[in-house]
């Protein structure tokens, strides 16, 4: 099979499947799908994260005839072994053999029960249950070795089966949506020599609530009237949705000329389901009852775009990943400052927190080849119908067992929950401050994961059901925004996480008009930076803390509200009591020394401080809070290989210095790569174990002013990703701009910001939002 697919002789082989000795994890080392010896394709874990996963670890790996070969050679090798022997295929010097002379592969061997031929079900990585069991067609998500792509086409060809939407290419792996049965995706396969993995094939999908509004046709003049235009240079939000109704009234004077495309032009540009027009709405003015409340000038800070990325009604779907990538590639052929708002998910992937196609499509789009852009995207709800409503029990515990959808785990973009501060009538499913009824979260994600959501913004409430059981949108509570059904129904309603992330995209859009000078990192940084939990946040917080410990608390917490709901002013300005730092720089995370790829630098910089006023609060207690932004290149198949530690290019770390610590103390410690956790540096609400998962990572420090007086310099430095694995990808000597954010916060009547103010007027810092 694999000649007629003309793979070259060297490359034919045969894929094996390794399963582990019943409990124990199986050793793969450092192998991945690209190495010259047997090529890892995916690694599945035992049972333990996902119930429908085996008891046993099963690693599959493709074998030439050359690895074969060596494989029973190395096999041999380790049945004749005994410590102290010599052994003529020994690999002292490889970590993952052991040493003592072990034999190549060895702990692999140790820890493996069979080696078996590879079937179906071991390319297969998402959950079991997923797993197509019909003989019909169905498609499949088929990720595949870049090298090999043209051995892949033409085993495509030969068993005549159709592509779903283009490909997209990561680093190592191409992924393309291929329909068609088990048998022939199986032929495909063993004839092609080039697929590592399968996972279940999405599509973009809306939670689309039709609810009518009240009759307020009559307000609409009274409130156009009242809109000032953006200004000619204001920032774009681009919707990636349904499409928009641009002949809206309160939306006409803010869409951008040209601004409004279908991912297939054949789908028009019309809003087809009304979802779009509701996200505009939003992105412009958050809530339109607020709007409506005042009679002065409405400003309009932020033009609109559309791209029509859900398919219509009867229209066949994009896959997810191709949607969005063609919707940026649509707007960008005009050249502006833009946030992406995508309040739509990835339905049928992961919803574990491990990367998926879509979700790393999105990372590889905001990355940009170092060239950031800006992604604001949606948690995901609890799934319900008319027929099947939110069951109200699913609350007592923030919808734990509801993980956020792809993409929505994604490294670079702002991943956006749903809480709600709407509380009007009796009844409601959540407390005032609180999760939004069907808001998802990343609560019981496995470990390591990236901090997700980020931030919440306002997502609606619910009513609960005369019999207790159930609820249904509450539409009192419920966000006021713009409809599509003209001229009868202009206003319309909405809310849970689509709401919310396009609040975040509008706000964001309007940070980034007023502070133009700034980076995609910084602006990212600066919103997420200024959220904080609300009362009823923290009151969970406590109540959980105190039954179980404040470890799991933060988890737990982190996990439902992220950092919490932004805060517009803080987020923009400085007061007396309360100021933030922004610094804005790069550093080369690796070189090439003699072959191999090292870390290269770290970066320590002195903070403007304001030292006196802080010795002068004394034992008074203070906050500091730290941001760390940058922007990461994925791997998305280092999950396959349980390497989530490889999945981003690199990484960035923070240390800041200690009280009683000199400068020169506090880099040498950074340099010295201490693996603590911050147990050694209290105060810290994180801690330095876990606070680097992602590409954005924060910290909040509490303590007394006069240690605080002492901490006025902070190391940023970096930690291997897959740009120390791949030379060939030559990405050691890439350099990686960052933002760090720094805000301190004191009790009302403290003196900070002057004394800052001078002190930055004489350092590279770009202080930040302007004083009031």
């Amino acid at each position: 099979m694999q000649a007629n697919a003309t793979v070259k002789k060297a490359a034919r082989g045969v894929a094996v499947a390794v399963d582990s000795r019943p409990g124990v994890a199986l050793i793969t080392g450092d192998a991945r799908a690209t190495s010259p010896t047997p090529k890892l394709l995916s690694l599945r874990r035992a049972k333990g994260r996902d119930p429908s996963e085996p008891e046993q670890d099963t690693a599959t790996f493709f074998l030439t005839m050359s690895n074969l070969e060596t494989l029973r050679k190395n096999l041999a090798a380790y049945g004749d072994w005994l410590p102290g022997n010599s052994v003529e295929n020994s690999n002292d010097d490889d970590e993952d053999e052991g040493g003592e002379n072990k034999p190549r592969s060895f702990w692999l061997f140790e820890t493996a029960s069979t080696i078996r031929p590879a079937s179906l079900r071991d390319y297969w990585t998402d959950s079991l249950e997923r797993l197509p069991r019909t003989r019909r067609s169905t498609k499949w998500e088929v990720w595949i070795r870049k090298d090999y792509r043209d051995y892949f086409l033409r085993a495509l060809t030969q068993a005549k089966l159709e592509l779903d939407g283009k490909p997209t290419e990561f680093v190592e792996v191409m992924v393309y949506n291929v329909v068609g049965t088990p048998d022939q995706i199986q032929r495909v396969i063993q004839s092609s020599v080039a697929v590592v993995e399968l996972r279940s094939a999405s599509e973009l999908a809306a939670d689309l609530v039709k609810m009518p509004p009240a009759a307020r046709s009559a307000r609409v003049d009274q409130v156009v009237a009242r809109l000032q235009p953006p200004l000619p240079t204001a920032p774009r939000v681009a919707v990636l949705d349904t499409g928009i109704a641009g002949n809206h009234p309160l939306l006409a004077a803010s869409t951008a000329a040209n601004g409004f495309h279908a991912a297939i032009p054949a789908w028009g540009v019309g809003d087809h389901h009304g979802h779009g027009t509701k996200m505009a709405g939003v992105v412009q003015f958050l809530d339109l009852e607020y709007a409506m409340q005042g009679s002065g000038p409405i400003p309009q800070y932020t033009w609109l775009e559309s791209v029509v990325v859900q398919a219509p009604p009867g229209a066949e779907p994009l896959p997810a990943r191709d949607a969005l990538e063609r919707a940026v590639a649509l707007v960008e052929k005009v050249e502006a400052k833009r946030v992406f708002c995508l309040a739509q998910t990835a339905r049928g992937e992961a919803t574990n927190g491990r990367g998926t196609a879509t979700s790393a499509a999105l990372d590889l789009l905001a990355y940009n080849n170092g060239k950031p852009r800006l992604f604001c995207v949606a948690a995901g709800n609890v799934p319900r119908t008319p027929v099947e409503p939110y069951a109200v029990a699913d609350y007592a515990d923030r919808n734990k067992r509801f993980g956020i959808e792809a993409p929505g785990q994604a490294f670079n973009a702002i991943t956006v929950g749903a809480m709600t501060y709407k509380a009007q009538g009796a009844n409601l499913v959540a407390p005032m401050g609180d999760l939004a009824p069907t808001a998802r979260s990343a609560e019981a994600w496995p470990k390591p994961h990236p901090n997700k959501p980020d931030v919440v913004m306002e997502g609606g409430n619910f009513s609960v059901d005369p019999g207790g059981a159930f609820a249904q949108p509450s539409h009192q509570n419920l966000v006021l925004t713009t409809g599509r059904n003209l001229p009868q129904s202009p206003f319309s309603l909405t809310g849970e996480t689509s709401a919310a992330t396009a609040a975040a995209a509008g706000l964001l859009g309007r940070l980034q008009g007023s502070y133009p000078a700034y980076s995609p990192a910084s602006l990212r940084g600066l919103l997420v930076h200024s959220a904080e939990w609300t009362p009823a946040m923290m009151a969970q917080y406590q109540s959980i803390a105190a039954a179980s410990d404040q470890p799991t608390a933060r988890d737990i917490c982190l996990g439902r509200y992220g950092w919490g709901l932004p805060n517009q002013e803080r987020a923009y300005r400085s007061a007396d009591n309360a100021c933030t730092l922004v610094i804005e720089d790069e550093l080369t995370p690796l070189t090439l020394d003699d072959k191999t790829i090292k870390l290269k630098e770290m970066k320590y910089f002195k903070l403007p401080w304001p030292t006196a006023a802080l010795k002068a609060l004394g034992n008074v207690q203070v906050e500091m809070k730290v941001t760390l932004s940058y922007f990461v290149e994925p791997d998305p198949h280092a999950y396959a290989r349980d390497r989530a530690d490889r999945y981003p290019s690199h990484r960035l770390r923070f240390d800041v210095r200690r009280f009683g610590e000199d400068d020169s103390s506090a880099q040498s410690r950074f340099n010295a790569l201490e693996d603590d956790d911050g147990q050694s540096d209290g105060g810290w609400q994180i801690g330095r174990q876990y606070r680097g998962r992602g590409s954005l990572v924060q910290d909040v420090w509490t303590g007394p002013a006069f240690h605080l007086a002492e901490r006025d310099g902070i190391a940023v430095g970096p930690v291997k990703g897959w740009w120390a694995d791949i030379r060939k990808a030559k990405r050691y000597d890439t350099a990686t701009p960052f933002s760090l954010i720094v805000s301190i916060k004191a009790p009302a009547g403290a003196e900070l910001y002057t004394e800052v103010a001078a002190a930055a007027a004489k350092v590279n810092v770009l202080v930040e939002a302007s004083r009031r």
